[in-house]
């Protein structure tokens, strides 16, 4: 039987921290789910340590492994394909590292699962206690300036763009041309901008902030770099979406 929710977790050389985020899933607060663990060209035991950890914690897991790192974006692309194909009604997204919360899944999840939005965001910054909470203050004052910057740009009004606590029905997937976006870490970013301009219904719920040493960390300037390329093609209409 199909399972009605899918859970896609990217993974680059996350032997050390899959198992622990994959046993934190609380699937008894779930409906039946698939979990989908990308290994994106790991050199390290990242697939093994999945299929270990599915067998273990007795999960309906299924590995998909890229010979080549293809980045954050493209190992999302793989997952939904994935999923898409598996006839799932909801997609979400976890990372690896436990950087955000599997235990949030269900309020992540409730409005979809409600049938209330197309996508779901789970947003550390309506929380107000990011920094409370461990995010470091340069990076909280640059996520409001940036997202300031992006809304004013894309004409939208989202709390942030750079949360990868993320979750879309099938019809958001349908409606997304997700394959056209980009294979790096701004992917979810795009992502809730195709959602905003095409209208779709997007749900924001606040999530806790955890910054530890399994976190990963993300370069801020080719970061950076990434979100001026977003900002420039869209000014030159370059998305599917703006066609």
């Amino acid at each position: 039987m199909t399972s009605p929710l899918a859970i896609v977790v990217p993974a680059y050389h996350a032997e050390r921290t899959l198992r622990g985020t994959l046993g934190r899933i609380p699937c008894a607060e779930l409906p039946p789910l698939r979990v989908l663990v990308v290994d994106d060209g790991s050199g390290d035991g990242t697939a093994d340590v999945a299929r270990r950890a599915g067998a273990d914690l007795g999960l309906d897991l299924e590995v998909l492994v890229h010979p080549q790192n293809r980045g954050y974006g493209g190992a999302q692309k793989t997952g939904f394909q994935r999923s898409l194909a598996l006839g799932c009604r909801v997609h979400a997204l976890i990372h690896a590292d436990g950087q955000y919360a599997p235990e949030e899944l269900p309020r992540v999840l409730a409005p979809l699962l409600a049938g209330e939005s197309d996508v779901c965001v789970g947003s550390r910054i309506l929380s107000g206690q990011a920094v409370r909470q461990g995010m470091p203050l340069a990076r909280y004052l640059g996520n409001r300036s940036i997202t300031w910057l992006e809304n004013r740009v894309f004409g939208l009004s989202f709390a942030e763009y750079h949360s990868g606590y993320m979750a879309y029905a099938t019809s958001a997937l349908s409606r997304i041309p997700f394959e056209a976006l980009t294979d790096r870490f701004h992917f979810d970013g795009e992502m809730l901008l195709a959602a905003g301009k095409l209208g779709l219904r997007v749900a924001e719920v606040p999530v806790s902030t955890h910054f530890g040493d399994e976190s990963s960390s993300l370069a801020p300037l080719p970061y950076l770099r990434e979100i001026a390329g977003v900002l420039l093609r869209y000014l030159r209409r370059g998305y599917p979406f703006q066609r």
